[in-house]
């Protein structure tokens, strides 16, 4: 991965560190926030699709990187998977084996062969890559958050600096047009509104600006690059490997860049005024049961003095860094 870019010299211990995993949790249930963020737990057991997903993105990053540099093709790929195959052993859990062993759809086997298909898809498109996974840290601006004395007691507002980071997977060029590009994973059919969904991205627009701002990139084009996480189809009537992958040009103005800056700012005001009450509400609603159920969700479905016992049970303490990719990387406290 190349070397951190940024627009601060602020002390990141002194400002507030955001990121895109951290905004899109607290939008969709405070308590799960308060989980992960405030109290670090994880689960002990972990499934196989972030792991799988890692391994797809460091090989196929490789493979560009590669392509960059204008290695021919059959190196590239082979360096690619090379890379790939280092990072599945080293992130796929090894308490996941079994689930690989009864769902092949994130084997290693399969993870080469849509790793292979995606190469081949784009590559006679004829793509230049500018940039592969550049890691940032964009300054936002500052927030007033109230300043309590320690009896509680309001005395005034205090300042803080926002800094958002991430990690963009490329800056692609293409028919003269220059697009910040995101790969995306999914299990599930990739449709057109799915792909759609992705106009109201914080990931992704904050990807856009980061480029920018940043890299200098005079761009407001992004590029979904979605590939579709299935086993190989037992029958001709399966859909072939060639439609496994999803490719959806997006348009962000002026206008909307800046408003996903001031709208950021705001959820992390919001963020930074429950950690003063330490409440934390909880959604009892759809984000409970998206993506197979919420980690949490056997925690807060029970009694309120039986969730302690549950979390201790089945979850650890973890701490990471702001750019980890998803979070994986835990180390016991």
């Amino acid at each position: 991965m190349a070397n951190l870019i940024k627009n601060t010299d602020i002390d990141f211990s002194k400002a507030i560190v955001i990121d895109s995993t951290l905004i899109k949790t607290y939008r969709a249930c405070q308590k799960k926030y308060d989980y992960f963020q405030n109290h670090r737990y994880v689960k002990k057991s972990r499934s196989t699709a972030p792991s799988f997903g890692i391994a797809m993105h460091e090989g196929i990053a490789q493979f560009r990187l590669q392509r960059k540099k204008l290695i021919p093709y059959p190196s590239a790929i082979e360096i690619g998977q090379a890379a790939l195959q280092q990072s599945y052993q080293k992130h796929m859990p090894a308490e996941s084996q079994s689930e690989v062993m009864t769902d092949d759809r994130c084997s290693l086997n399969n993870a080469i062969r849509l790793y292979h298909g995606f190469c081949q898809h784009y590559e006679s498109i004829g793509y230049k890559y500018h940039y592969v996974e550049i890691p940032f840290a964009l300054y936002l601006g500052k927030i007033k958050i109230p300043n309590l004395d320690i009896d509680d007691t309001w005395s005034g507002w205090i300042e803080k600096d926002v800094i958002y980071v991430g990690i963009i997977d490329a800056i692609i060029e293409s028919n003269g047009i220059t697009y910040v590009n995101d790969l995306k994973s999914t299990a599930m059919n990739i449709t057109e509104n799915y792909l759609n969904g992705y106009q109201m991205d914080q990931g992704l627009i904050g990807y856009t600006i980061a480029a920018r701002e940043l890299l200098g990139i005079d761009t407001h084009h992004a590029l979904i690059h979605a590939f579709w996480v299935q086993k190989e189809a037992k029958t001709k009537a399966g859909k072939p490997l060639d439609e496994y992958y999803h490719t959806k040009p997006l348009y962000f103005d002026d206008e909307q860049l800046a408003e996903w800056t001031s709208n950021t700012l705001l959820t992390v005001t919001e963020i930074e005024q429950h950690k003063l009450s330490n409440q934390w509400a909880m959604d009892y609603a759809a984000s409970c049961n998206l993506y197979g159920g919420c980690d949490y969700r056997g925690v807060c479905s029970l009694p309120p003095s039986s969730r302690q016992q549950r979390l201790e049970m089945d979850f650890r303490r973890a701490i990471w860094t702001p750019l980890e990719e998803e979070r994986l990387q835990v180390m016991e406290e």
